[in-house]
């Protein structure tokens, strides 16, 4: 009995993974795998990202930036926000035409503006991949509208003056899917695309599906995975 105790002390001082392992009957579920280590396992989390979406509207480049944050159910669901707003020029040569027909001078070419946002699903696939695969779908509402600069106020004073006219509300729905990199275990860069469908946008000079098209996205996500 007294060698037993003597071996069995002997063993858990100079092997205690080995001590461990014999005493454990439910081994841990494997954590997910970054480029540079193994994360630990983690049933739930959040993460906050600034986001991009390069993107064409009314046929001229545009870019949109945005931030996106959500709560994330044992790796492989994200339940979040998400918002958006334009942030390029995007000149309107119709609006223009539509503000000359009014009797309305704009001595600049007048601006589309447009944002947007909403709840954000986010299932993930394979997340103990190192490289591996989300679905993202944008489910919320915008506004758009333009901005146009005059000299002449309506009650006929003189300056420089800056109008935003023709606001509308749309509502939209945005799926997309993503390629994500674990970098470092609170890490991870996504790069995809998306399509966004909106309704109407009902706004003179503009087409109605404006706003629809496909986006190129890309996130840097910092958070608990």
């Amino acid at each position: 009995m007294t060698r037993y105790v003597i071996t069995h002390l002997v063993v858990c001082l100079l092997f205690p993974e080995l001590a461990r392992s014999q005493g454990s009957t439910s081994p841990e579920e494997p954590g997910m795998h970054t480029l540079f280590g193994q994360g630990r396992h983690v049933a739930h989390g959040g993460w906050g990202a600034p986001a991009a979406a390069f993107t064409r509207i009314l046929d001229q480049d545009a870019m949109l930036a945005g931030i996106k944050a959500g709560w994330i159910i044992d790796h492989r669901f994200t339940f979040g926000i998400a918002g958006y707003g334009l942030v390029t020029d995007v000149k309107s040569p119709g609006y223009d035409g539509y503000l000359a027909g009014q009797g309305i001078e704009s001595h600049r070419p007048s601006l589309f503006r447009a944002g947007y946002g909403g709840l954000l699903l986010e299932p993930v696939i394979a997340y103990r991949s190192p490289v591996h695969v989300s679905l993202p779908i944008i489910l919320g509402a915008g506004g758009c509208g333009h901005q146009y600069t005059t000299d002449r106020r309506p009650g006929g004073d003189q300056g420089d003056f800056r109008y935003g006219e023709d606001g509308r509300a749309f509502f939209l729905a945005e799926p997309g899917v993503e390629v994500e990199v674990n970098l470092l275990r609170i890490v991870r860069l996504g790069l995809g695309a998306s399509y966004r469908f909106t309704s109407d946008l009902n706004i003179q000079g503009v087409p109605d599906n404006a706003l629809r098209g496909f986006d190129l996205t890309a996130s840097l996500k910092v958070g608990v995975f």
